[in-house]
């Protein structure tokens, strides 16, 4: 059940990310008007490529690192903090959405294929590095104290299932006509996923104090 629970916040964390409009959005827009539905999926495993490398360079160095007490601490209370820190930015970001400046996106990355554009609009986004720092990494290191391996696995299904779910919908509805897929769907998602961040953030500090004061 705990694995199950690692798995959802996981797939939730992963929204949170993935519906901030940025340079894999674009593309997915742009392959799915001309490759159809199937081009989220696509640009979805080269996004996932970029973060196989990310996960497994972090998950081979964390062994003893995650035994310090000091790094549970820091973990808690800074993952806590900036997760609300991140759920506060979203939330702003979602007034001022709109989806015609997000539809275009370079032709140059379109002419590689939809999986090595997934790869390239990832890799050259500051804020998917951003975002890896300050929530991905510290979620992670939450599911590996609570199950180790089991528990990195758990986050990283949980992880490509959000993503997947997200430019999959979003490549259906473009392929659609985009009757699903609007300004106002995308900003009722993000303050979803802005309110889920706020209250996960909560929850890590105050798990932190309960921890201190044990």
């Amino acid at each position: 059940m705990e694995l199950l629970e690692l798995c959802g916040v996981s797939f939730g964390i992963a929204l949170s990310g993935a519906v901030v409009p940025g340079p894999v959005f674009g593309i997915t827009v742009t392959e799915s008007l001309r490759r159809g539905s199937i081009a989220g999926p696509l640009i979805v495993l080269g996004h996932l490529l970029v973060e196989v490398a990310i996960l497994f360079l972090v998950f081979f160095g964390l062994g003893s690192v995650l035994n310090s007490e000091l790094v549970q601490l820091t973990i808690g209370y800074v993952g806590g903090l900036m997760l609300i820190v991140m759920g506060v930015f979203l939330a702003k970001s979602a007034r001022n959405v709109r989806m015609d400046a997000v539809s275009e996106t370079d032709s140059t990355l379109s002419s590689y294929g939809p999986v090595i554009a997934g790869f390239l609009a990832s890799a050259s986004n500051p804020h998917f590095f951003l975002w890896w720092v300050t929530i991905g990494l510290p979620v992670m290191y939450w599911g590996m104290q609570l199950a180790g391996l089991a528990g990195f696995i758990a986050f990283s299904l949980g992880h490509a299932a959000g993503d997947l779910a997200w430019f999959g919908f979003v490549s259906y509805a473009v392929h659609s006509g985009r009757r699903l897929l609007s300004t106002k769907v995308i900003k009722y998602i993000m303050l979803g996923s802005a309110t889920f961040l706020e209250v996960l953030g909560v929850s890590f500090i105050c798990s932190s104090i309960r921890a201190n004061l044990a």
